[in-house]
């Protein structure tokens, strides 16, 4: 039997990153739900869904991906691209924080993930090369649109403020727009955003900048990013660790390392057959050569492996997005003792990715009630 845990247990340790302060080290990662409707409102499904992972513990929940413009949404994700949709957002955020959770926004645009029938119009990117995954060629972005996409970072992450968010994390990884800028894969440009690495990262950099200004000093900035890309020509662990010197240098507060982008699916969302924890290493080379906060994710499921994680140094914050999703629950049953009650996900990727690549509402195989608890059928 698993005895009682306490505060002085690594994952129950509390810690700042930038000026938010979280209650302990569990994070629900960013998975993209479909649970708002189709102009990016916050839906009682959406709400009560997150609500739920509130309750159950976790210190920190990171959403899906808000669109900081409509034709930058690869699902029908939530949306901070305008004002009117501050309103509903103001109030999922209200209810997680009564629920004992902290909340961040991420924040994103799809590029050319993404499919011309989804957003009524071509795809866009860093160089008209297809997705190949998707299939379908971008249109290359001039300078003046390029611009135009960093205020509309800087533009939305003031909305998530105003919404009461503590901060955002700007998506740069997974091969979205951002990183389609940041790999020599996808971008071919031979203008001052493309070639080398200065120049790639000159989006992104612009970004962080432009939400510093609007946002302030004490708005907390994460940035998602691959490790390594897992295809031929794509980033690996070096030149990541370079970019993250230079994202801290820019003022980020976080940096939460995945692995992967559309054409190694496999290593974004990583099925069954792949070892739990198996990009804990690429945090730790990260966070070799920053000061900054490093979060780890990748098929960790299990508690007790996120206890050893930190307690080894690797990393300061363990994510756990379809953790989460089969046991909303686990944190409070971890710190309860109650760690033979804990529904941990076996990675059979089908309520979870299956159901999102067809743009529908995601489920989850061993909990039943992933997606549903707005119905309030449990409540007696």
């Amino acid at each position: 039997m698993c005895k009682e845990r306490n505060k002085t247990s690594p994952v129950f340790s509390p810690i700042s990153i930038g000026s938010t302060k979280l209650k302990n080290r569990f994070v629900v990662s960013p998975m993209v739900t479909v649970y708002c409707d189709q102009d990016g409102m916050a839906t009682e499904q959406y709400t009560a869904y997150h609500e739920a992972r509130a309750k159950g513990g976790w210190g920190l929940i990171i959403t899906e991906d808000y669109a900081v413009d409509p034709i930058g949404r690869g699902f029908w994700t939530p949306g901070l691209w305008k004002d009117e949709q501050i309103k509903s957002h103001t109030a999922f955020v209200e209810r997680i924080h009564q629920a004992g959770a902290k909340v961040f926004a991420q924040i994103y645009h799809a590029g050319r993930q993404t499919t011309s029938g989804l957003i009524g119009e071509q795809t866009v990117s860093a160089s008209p090369i297809p997705c190949p995954v998707l299939g379908q060629t971008p249109r290359e972005l001039n300078i003046d649109e390029i611009k135009k996409i960093v205020s509309q970072f800087g533009d939305t992450a003031l909305r998530a403020k105003k919404a009461g968010f503590d901060g955002v994390e700007v998506h740069g990884g997974h091969w979205y727009l951002i990183a389609q800028f940041m790999s020599k894969y996808s971008n071919k440009r031979w203008d001052d955003y493309g070639g080398n690495l200065e120049n790639r990262m000159r989006f992104p950099l612009a970004i962080i900048s432009d939400i510093r200004k609007k946002c302030g000093q004490d708005f907390t900035i994460g940035f998602r990013i691959s490790a390594d890309e897992y295809v031929p020509g794509g980033r690996t662990i070096e030149e990541t660790k370079t970019i993250a010197i230079m994202l801290e240098e820019q003022g980020v507060d976080v940096l939460h390392v995945s692995a992967g982008v559309y054409g190694s699916t496999w290593a974004v969302i990583p099925p069954l057959n792949v070892t739990n924890g198996w990009i804990v290493d690429f945090a730790e080379a990260v966070k070799k050569v920053v000061n900054i906060p490093v979060m780890t994710v990748g098929r960790i499921n299990d508690p007790l492996m996120a206890d050893s994680i930190l307690a080894s140094g690797k990393a300061d914050l363990i994510a756990m997005g379809r953790g989460s999703l089969a046991d909303p629950e686990l944190p409070n049953k971890y710190l309860q003792g109650r760690y033979e009650d804990i529904r941990h996900c076996i990675g059979c990727q089908q309520g979870c990715v299956l159901t999102l690549f067809r743009n529908e509402p995601i489920r989850c195989l061993v909990n039943s009630s992933c997606g549903f608890e707005y119905l309030n059928e449990l409540k007696t």
